[in-house]
């Protein structure tokens, strides 16, 4: 029995540590505005909780407390753009609802077949995303 609890302690203490990252993202030269950024640890010493935060005016900013892991991290940039056209709403929206349509801005390659990386460090980092929709 003392060794079972020693095998959870020492599981409990081998968490990854975590970074802040703060950066730019422009698609087209223009700011990503209302976009998503994940960094997502792909290194087997780095496996944990993928790591969020918001763009806004082509900007983000993720504390340590909340960053993503130290070591390789794959990057995934989303941002659900305003088309200008109205569709109808689905349900539970009452019948006749219009909302304004969104659709995926990004290239595939820069989230869901992402080919971003970042190698994250102790302490404060700074990743620049310069995008391209061709």
């Amino acid at each position: 029995m003392p060794l079972v609890a020693l095998l959870v302690v020492t599981v409990g203490c081998t968490g990854s540590k975590q970074a802040a990252v703060t950066g730019e993202v422009t698609l087209d030269g223009d700011p990503v505005d209302g976009g998503t950024i994940n960094f997502i640890p792909t290194g087997g010493d780095t496996a944990g909780v993928t790591a969020w935060g918001k763009i806004e005016g082509g900007r983000y900013s993720i504390p340590a407390s909340e960053g993503p892991a130290v070591g390789p991290n794959r990057v995934e940039i989303r941002w659900d753009r305003k088309t200008g056209k109205t569709i109808p709403a689905v349900p539970p929206a009452p019948p006749d609802t219009m909302i304004e349509e969104t659709a995926q801005a990004v290239p595939a390659r820069y989230n869901t077949e992402s080919e971003l990386k970042a190698e994250v460090k102790s302490g404060k980092n700074t990743f620049d995303f310069k995008l391209e929709s061709q």
